[in-house]
């Protein structure tokens, strides 16, 4: 379900909710909340406690996977039949919700426990967020979803007419991602230009 790449930046976007400041570090839940101040120890903890737990949900989502794989092609051989597209799509929710339960509760166990204790000072404000937000997108990244976009629309042309009846989905998600790049591009560099 995920990659190694995937697992890395999803454990780095956790880390980077936690700033170095001096001997020790300051929290921003999603990196824009009320900064909390939590000493080295208590950063490592929540890291590791993270990397634990993403690592349950991805490893227990591959078993429960392949398990309800097992089980669809046992029960349902027809796989074009109503009963069994229910049954997969049902399967699918079965397997999504828990791992998204499980990641939502270990990203925010930092927030949880430290809600008691006194903010540093006041959230980011919008402007302050968007800057950081940008600052950690980048141009090559823009082009790749837009080169995603187009390869898309490209590979589901070779499958089916694109231009017609059910094929506009594919043609207009495509075209969806390639100008969200294109717009997120400008965005960021009139951003950068202030």
């Amino acid at each position: 379900m995920f990659g190694d790449a995937h697992l890395d930046r999803l454990r780095q976007a956790f880390a980077d909710q936690f700033s170095e400041d001096g001997h020790s570090f300051i929290y921003r839940k999603y990196q824009k909340g009320v900064p909390v101040r939590v000493s080295r120890l208590e950063r490592d903890g929540f890291i590791a406690a993270f990397n634990k737990h993403a690592r349950y949900a991805i490893w227990s989502s591959v078993s429960v996977t392949v398990g309800l794989t097992l089980l669809l092609v046992c029960l349902m051989p027809d796989s074009d039949s109503p009963a069994a597209q229910i049954a997969m799509w049902g399967s699918i929710a079965a397997l999504l919700l828990p791992f998204m339960v499980i990641l939502y509760r270990a990203w925010n166990a930092p927030s949880r426990e430290l809600e008691r204790r006194t903010p540093e000072g006041p959230p980011l404000s919008k402007e302050e967020a968007r800057a950081l937000a940008f600052s950690r997108i980048t141009y090559g990244r823009l082009a790749l979803m837009a080169l995603m976009g187009v390869g898309f629309v490209w590979k589901m042309s070779l499958k089916i007419d694109i231009f017609h009846g059910s094929g506009l989905v594919w043609l207009v998600f495509g075209g969806a991602l390639v100008l969200l790049a294109a717009v997120q591009a400008i965005r960021k560099w009139r951003f950068d230009q202030y």
